[in-house]
């Protein structure tokens, strides 16, 4: 009796994907694989379903989803599969297979797709699973934008991914207020790492704290990103054509993602950039509390809809002057909820 050969099933990662084509990287090498069927098909109800304004589906009935509530758990909240996104694969041929199973996220960077209104919402994932940011800005040359900083700082906090500051090209003279301003950070709790690619300051120190994790390298164009990884991971940079400082444009204008393993474990991601990140919105009433230091006099304020700008009776203006917040950290916030510094 003949024995029929047994399907094969892999657990992978996604490290890239378009027009339906992704490329998973899975124990036994890297498989380009499309959707199963039914799958896909209740993928697109969902983004027809967004498209038509009516919002996250509310039930499988609705959609006409498969009736596994899993299956109905991934399409509702997955309306597109990104990278980063683990995956249950049957594996088809030696380089060929098959997505079976979207499996849960941990976390996500997201925003509203260009695609939006004010009546239609359409979120864009950009990066799943992700569980740290490393932030790249050089001490000089370009001269660091700490208003910038701050800005990445709030996003990362609004999506509870913790960031790593980086601070590079550290072999070259700075301003006093780049010390001041590493200090401040230190104080605030963020992780802050000085970096040269040229004297290997704080490469070790870099390289394993991305050990074991998957981090969205990215930074202003012309800070050394590129360097830094090559520091990091010898050739990467060069191989992969990853985070090009040389325009800041290209392929960092678009959404695109990809993530590039580590040998000593964990993954890079390299992302739409610093570009996109500049457009991802937090709402008003949701940014105080993406500013750490504001967090012990939140709730505090004489009227519940404070908006911490001009009202009376406001505490965390009253903190700015005593002295307990930061004065130039407040006012980045206010840049970013009055939309001044778009």
């Amino acid at each position: 009796m003949i024995k029929e050969p047994q399907t094969e099933f892999l657990t992978g990662v996604v490290l890239s994907g378009a027009h339906g084509i992704y490329d998973v990287h899975t124990d036994i090498g890297i498989l380009r694989c499309t959707l199963r069927g039914k799958l896909k098909k209740a993928f697109a109800r969902a983004q027809a379903e967004q498209a038509a304004g009516k919002g996250r589906p509310q039930s499988n009935k609705q959609l006409k989803l498969p009736k596994s509530l899993r299956e109905a758990e991934q399409v509702t909240q997955l309306t597109r599969l990104a990278v980063g996104d683990y995956v249950r694969v049957r594996r088809l041929d030696e380089k060929n297979g098959l997505i079976e199973e979207i499996l849960p996220r941990q976390s996500a960077l997201t925003r509203k797709d260009a695609a939006s209104t004010e009546k239609r919402a359409i979120q864009q994932t950009m990066l799943a699973n992700l569980d740290q940011v490393a932030l790249v800005f050089a001490v000089a040359q370009p001269e660091p934008h700490f208003g910038m900083l701050d800005r990445y700082l709030a996003i990362c906090e609004s999506a509870q991914i913790p960031p790593i500051i980086c601070l590079n090209k550290a072999d070259l003279p700075h301003e006093p207020y780049v010390d001041e301003a590493a200090q401040l950070y230190s104080s605030l709790g963020y992780k802050v790492i000085w970096t040269s690619a040229k004297t290997g300051q704080g490469i070790d120190i870099l390289r394993e704290q991305l050990k074991a994790h998957t981090t969205l390298f990215t930074g202003p164009s012309g800070v050394g990103k590129s360097s830094l990884v090559n520091a990091i991971e010898p050739g990467m940079a060069i191989k992969t054509g990853m985070v090009s400082d040389a325009t800041g444009k290209g392929r960092h204008t678009t959404t695109g993602s990809k993530l590039y393993p580590l040998s000593s474990g964990g993954w890079l991601a390299d992302s739409a950039g610093i570009r996109a990140l500049a457009t991802w919105d937090i709402a008003p009433e949701e940014l105080a509390d993406c500013f750490v230091e504001f967090h012990p006099y939140l709730g505090d304020c004489e009227y519940n809809d404070c908006e911490h700008l001009e009202e009376e009776g406001c505490a965390i203006r009253q903190a700015v002057e005593e002295g307990k917040i930061n004065e130039r950290r407040y006012r980045s916030y206010v840049r970013m909820v009055t939309g001044e510094e778009r």
